[in-house]
């Protein structure tokens, strides 16, 4: 069985939707009586959790997965019920907690503040998972609406352990696609050349490939692109 998390905000590349049934761990997020500035802060501090019940995002997996989110604001909060996670604040995730079935050891992925937008294990072929985690996620957030959240990719093991952003900085991921034969996964990516945080003809495209057993990444095509020239 293959279980893949896909937000509402990205489609990519043979996803599964699924909700899943949420523990809801809230407390009261502002005072109404403080001002906005202070409410912002009070809820920044006092942000309420909401964990899903456990999966196996892999039927043969060792690990089982809590699926982590923050509730809405206490206006939203008011308005939604949390029975499933198509309540959570744009349908993303900001964590998720991996447990060893045998160990009951407890990972957390990352103490950074992200969006997932989905994630899933990638596969040697139908029913036979690699122990490689590949994740879409938002990593940089800015209050301007004007401004383009970048989508960077991410892998980690089986396990939450080894965590890492393989995207550069100011690059977008726009498509990828896992080679089992080669162990390594191909993406393409969009520069934000002119670093003004908007797709125009100025950014460029980049192909990249990174390996799953050391997570390195190397560019590609560069030299054949200037032959072409």
């Amino acid at each position: 069985m293959i279980i893949v998390f896909s937000g509402m905000l990205l489609s990519s590349c043979n996803q599964f939707r699924q909700d899943n049934k949420a523990i809801d761990l809230t407390k009261d997020l502002s005072d109404e009586n403080t001002n906005s500035k202070d409410e912002k802060n009070e809820n920044k501090e006092q942000q309420s959790f909401v964990a899903d019940l456990p999966i196996k995002i892999d039927s043969s997996s060792n690990y089982i997965v809590f699926q982590i989110n923050v509730l809405p604001d206490e206006e939203r909060k008011a308005k939604t019920e949390y029975s499933t996670r198509t309540a959570y604040n744009n349908n993303y995730l900001r964590n998720l907690i991996f447990q060893d079935i045998q160990t009951e050891e407890i990972n957390i992925l990352t103490t950074d503040k992200i969006e997932i937008l989905s994630y899933q294990q990638l596969y040697k072929a139908k029913d036979n998972a690699e122990n490689v985690i590949l994740y879409q996620v938002v990593d940089t957030f800015s209050e301007d609406d004007e401004v383009l959240n970048l989508t960077s990719l991410y892998l980690s093991f089986d396990n939450g352990k080894g965590f890492k952003k393989i995207t550069l900085n100011n690059h977008h991921l726009s498509s990828w696609e896992y080679f089992p034969e080669l162990k390594k996964v191909f993406y393409k990516t969009i520069e934000d050349s002119d670093g003004n945080n908007k797709h125009n003809n100025l950014d460029k495209q980049h192909i990249y490939s990174v390996s799953i057993e050391n997570f390195e990444a190397r560019e590609l095509l560069n030299a054949e692109f200037e032959r072409l020239n």
